[in-house]
Order: structure tokens, then sequence, then C-alpha cells
């Protein structure tokens, strides 16, 4: 059964729900200043409390976390039987770490206003003991319990803290409701100390599903749904619902009701996927001018806080040593290959920021999280898939604010990604900006990245691996059409990126052959420019093993570890003894060699899909087609393209 709900529906208040909800969490939405539902909560709150199954797809900032954590405390507290040890009731999944933390942390404050709850989560501390005292005078001391029934929960993600740990915690807490990443869950369920009973375990919630039916979490959740007792009620949550999900949905659920949230756009039409206060533009230049153009959005929205997307962690390590200076803004790094401390601190010191700040990351940020007032989201690089567009943008514009979201696309290549959005249903317009970029601004910039580049050696290393990574990444990029390496100008790339010299890399090798004389062609280097091998490293014990390796090339001699078996010279020279029709022939052959790989890949790729994401890929390949036969995009040229919501 399907429900489509316009946002502009007006909605209900907490009393008016049915079921009533207990008067506690009334207090809470008070305290919260949620005077009214939204429509997501309107309609899923009732029917999770009802016994339904539930598949919610509605744009981000919808509430939909309320929506499945009233439910869940309700059902847990009106349980007949009291919590069992090692008896687990109902469980949350997320993606990512940061969004089950969210969760948790939500789940908390409102747990807050449950003095029974509260008591148990927040104990007092037992007092010291007095001259003459001793412990049983101390436990009489202390306060008791309120009588139950409690909701306990327990956060579960990795990193954090160890398996060991979490377990034990496990045993001691005597939890009832889990809240975990897909990994770390398997991890604990799987301990014996972890009971999930038929008849006992109640509710499932799978938040961000469609990303945990990713290859990365696949093997995970159905571990996860072989593990929990097929007699349940389960709840499937999003802002896109895949053919992968529906797939879900048709297996691992009973007569599902699905509510799916859209909003109005200004022509009329009802959208689904983006709320109306999110405005949504695009700006295609070349890529030497997108920095420039990107300080100069920042100007002009005056944004206090901003997420800035790329593509690669690599590219996150490598500026946020450039962005500082060149932006005039805190910046706050955060990607998956941080730990979990560092994560949260750098995300709790962005929340904290009174400052204009950015924070810059990858797509471990794309879905859920939910940061107070982010004015501004932008895209340096698209994301690889084009479903977490909308997940991108969606941390902005959040529970009816205001908010803008800007992509960029590069200029005579990259246009046709606006048009096939539209076909998607995502409308974008051009950001009007007040005045141009020059060419003296944007050499401005190129100098400004690369004087922070000579700064010292490491930032150097930083800019090689993160360029390395960003053309691996744009390899990988979908649609692959839109998206298509050959189209590349590498030039402009290279100066874009401030790049000092190239880095050696096969894709430069093929595309761009200059690179293999000339290490710097193309990159327009003053003529005054620094050595790069006189660059240190700030580290004394890296930059003495370079200089014990720089002395002993000058010597003549091969480091141990860098040369090659027969070494480059030898290589160069068979190379050039070589017939001409003989180097022809091995040309051919490896292209036939990676002609086959692709085709191996394709096929590898294409038997591990599944029948939905067959049909999925099928589409996307019409939709490409479609594109290059509409053309152009209008609105690149000048000419008038109409605005979606405002």
């Amino acid at each position: 059964m399907a429900s489509d709900l316009p946002e502009k529906k007006q909605p209900k208040s907490f009393e008016a729900l049915t079921p009533e909800l207990a008067e506690w969490i009334l207090d809470y939405t008070r305290g919260m200043g949620f005077a009214r539902t939204t429509p997501v909560q309107a309609m899923a709150i009732p029917l999770l409390m009802g016994n339904k199954d539930l598949v919610v797809e509605a744009v981000t900032g919808s509430g939909k976390t309320l929506s499945f954590l009233i439910p869940i405390v309700s059902r847990l507290l009106a349980a007949e039987e009291p919590n069992k040890k090692g008896y687990v009731r109902s469980i949350v999944v997320a993606p990512t770490k940061e969004l089950a933390t969210q969760i948790y942390e939500v789940l908390r404050r409102l747990l807050d206003f449950h003095a029974p709850s509260a008591a148990v989560l927040n104990p007092l501390p037992i007092p010291k003991l007095e001259d003459g005292e001793d412990d049983d005078d101390a436990i009489a001391q202390q306060p008791k319990l309120p009588p139950g029934p409690y909701v306990i929960p327990q956060l579960l993600i990795g990193g954090r803290t160890k398996l060991a740990e979490d377990i034990a915690t496990f045993s001691s807490s005597n939890p009832n409701l889990l809240i975990a990443t897909p990994k770390r869950l398997v991890e604990v369920l799987q301990s014996p100390k972890v009971v999930l009973k038929r008849h006992w375990f109640d509710l499932l919630v799978l938040d961000e599903a469609d990303r945990l039916l990713d290859p990365n979490f696949q093997a995970d959740l159905q571990t996860i749904l072989a593990m929990v007792p097929k007699e349940r009620r389960t709840g499937l949550f999003s802002a896109s619902v895949s053919e992968a999900v529906n797939e879900l949905v048709r297996v691992g659920m009973r007569y599902p009701f699905k509510i799916s949230a859209k909003v109005r756009s200004k022509n009329g039409a009802l959208d689904k996927r983006t709320p109306e206060s999110l405005r949504l533009c695009y700006v295609s230049c070349k890529p030497t001018a997108k920095l420039p153009r990107l300080k100069k959005i920042l100007e002009e929205s005056k944004a206090e806080k901003s997420i800035l997307y790329v593509s690669t962690r690599a590219g996150v390590d490598f500026w946020k040593d450039v962005l500082p200076s060149l932006l005039n803004v805190k910046v706050y790094p955060v990607h998956g290959d941080y730990k979990a401390p560092i994560r949260a601190k750098n995300l709790q010191r962005f929340r904290d920021c009174t400052t204009p700040a950015l924070l810059l990351t990858t797509d471990v940020l794309a879905r859920g999280i939910d940061i107070p007032d982010i004015d501004l989201v932008v895209q340096l690089d698209a994301p690889s898939q084009p479903k977490d567009f909308i997940h991108r943008c969606g941390r902005s514009g959040r529970a009816g604010k205001r908010g803008l979201a800007v992509t960029f696309i590069s200029e005579g290549s990259e246009e046709d990604y606006v048009r096939y959005l539209e076909l998607q249903g995502t409308k974008l317009e051009p950001y009007t900006s007040s005045s141009d970029i020059d060419d003296e601004k944007i050499s401005t910039t190129i100098q400004q990245i690369r004087n922070t580049i000579m700064q010292k050696r490491e930032i150097h290393d930083r800019s090689q691996r993160a360029f390395v990574s960003w053309v691996q990444a744009y390899i990988k990029t979908l649609p692959a059409d839109i998206f298509d390496i050959k189209r590349v100008d590498w030039a402009e790339n290279g100066r874009a990126w401030g790049l000092l010299r190239w880095p050696k890399m096969p894709e430069l090798k093929r595309l761009f052959p200059q690179t293999m004389k000339d290490r710097t062609a193309g990159l327009q280097l003053p003529e005054d420019h620094m050595n790069i091998n006189i660059l240190a490293y700030a580290d004394p014990v890296r930059e003495s093993k370079r200089q014990q390796i720089v002395a002993a090339l000058a010597r003549g001699e091969k480091p141990a570890g860098l040369a090659s078996k027969g070494g480059a010279a030898e290589d160069s020279r068979r190379r050039k003894e070589r017939a001409w029709s003989s180097q022809k022939d091995a040309k051919a052959v490896k292209e036939g060699r990676r002609e086959r790989k692709e085709v191996k890949r394709k096929a590898e790729r294409t038997s591990k899909m599944s029948d939905g994401e067959k049909v999925e890929e099928m589409r996307l390949d019409e939709l490409i087609a479609r594109v290059r036969e509409r053309g152009p995009v209008a609105g690149i040229d000048g000419e008038e393209f109409e605005g979606f919501g405002s």
C-alpha cells in the first residue's frame, strides 16, 4: 500500500496522533520546539506503532529519525514482559559511524524526558565513604532507581571501542535496543551473549536503506537479516528508494505500507527528491576557475557554515592544507580513514565554530547527518554514483530552512550532467554571480596553491597522491559517457591543482604522453620557480633518508629498493633498439589486452548485480543516450533557464 504526501499538506500536532503518545514524549517535542509533526512523521509514527511494516521515501531533513525512534521507544515501554538479560528487542542499522552516533544522540535526548530510563542511563555517583562507614552504608545512601520499564540503548560502531569492550558493555548494561553500523553489529550478534528470540524481538529499522545495499554493506546486511527473527516489524527509511530496496521489500517485508513524501516545484509538479527550501544550482567553468568561483560564492552567499565535497580521501588530505589561506575560512576535514574520535572531534568543532567554517569531506558524510544551519553545500567533484547527488545537496535546506547547493562541472566536457540530472527528476539552475572571474584571479589562485605546496615536501607529496586518486575516482564516476577520462583537459586540470610536476601514472602516459619526456609539460610554471628537488621534508628523519637517496644517485649508485630489475636506463635502451614494427605489434597486443580486461571487468561487475541492478544499469544507459540526443544544456550559453524551488 502506498501513500504520497505533498509537503504542503497541513501537518498534525503530536498531541493529535493516534494512538496517543505518552506525556513525556509530548514534553520532549514541546521542549525541542516541535510544534507540529512533519508529513512523514504524521504518517509513519502511527503505522509503526500499529504493527505495520513500512517503507519511507522522503526528502532530506523531513524528520525521518523521530519517525522511527518514537515508535521504537513506545513499543519497548509497552512490552508486557520486562527486560531479560541478553535479549534484544529492537535494532537500528545505519551505514556510517556518524549517522549511527547522531541517531543515538537524538535518542538519548529523547530518553532524558523519560525519568526511569534517564535514571538508568545517567546514574548518580556512589557517595564517598566517611570515616567509620562501610560499603553497605554507601549502597544504602545511593538513590534507588524508579520502577521500570526502561529503554536501554547501546551504540555499536567500529573504531570507537574494541569488540571485546562492546560485548562487555552489552553484558553489564543489558540493552534492549541496539543502534549500530553493519559490520560491528554482525560481530556483536555472533556473540553467544546476545539473544534474538522469536516473539521477543520486535522491530528492525534500516536507515538510509539504499546505501546499506551497496556492495560494501550487502554481505553484512544479508547476515543481519538471516540472524534476526523473520516474525518482526521492519522499517526502511531513505531519501531515495532504489530497485535494490524494492527487491528487499519483496523478500523481507509483509505487505508494507509505502510513504513517499513529495514537494511541489514552481511549475506545480510534484517532485520527491529535494525540499522546496533548497535551491539547486550549477557552475560551468574551466577547472582553473573553480576555486576562484568558490571563493566568490562564499563571499556572495555570506555562508557561515558550508560543506565542500571532494571525491577522495587523499583530496581531503591535500585541500585541507590549501583552502584555509585560499578561502579565508576555517577548514575542518573528515573522511573515512580518520579514526572515530578524530572524526567526532572535527565534526563537533565545526558545529561549535562561531566564525565562517568549511567542512571538507567525502561521501562518508553525504547521508543522514544533521548539522544545524548549513547555509551552503558545494560539490567540487561529482559523486561517483548519481543517487548520492541528492543526499549531498540535502545537508542544506533542512527542516524548512533556506539552503543553497552548488555543483561545479567542467566546461566543455561535463555539461550533459545537468541534462542527465534533469531527466532523473532533479533540475538545476545556473548560478549567477555579481562579477566574473578574470585570468589574473585565476593566475593568483594557482600561485597561492603552489606557494602552499612549496612550504614543505609533505604537502607536495599529498598533491601528487591527491591528483592520482582524483583521476582514478573520475574513471569510476557515473555516467561514464559524461565523465569520460579521454575528454579531460590535462594541462588545465594540472594547473587547477597547482601541480609542480606530473605524477607518474599510466593514465597520463596513455592520454597525455608529453609528460613522459617533460614532467612539467603544460603546467606553465614561472621561470623563477623553485627547484622541486631541493624542497625538504619537515620531518627530519624522512629528509635524512631522502638526502641519502639523492647523494647515492649523484654518485651513480642505485639506492636499495628504488631501481627495478635491469634498471630504467636498460629498459629505455632495449625499447630504442627494438624495431618499429615490433613496437607497433607490441602496442597492438597491449591495447587488445586492455580491451579484454575491460570486457572481463564489466562481465564480473554485471554477474554480481541483482536483476534490479541490471534493470537500473539499462535505464542508466538509456538516459545517457537521451542526454546525447537532446544536445547542449539550456542556460550554459547565456539562455534563460527556469529555476527549481526557492
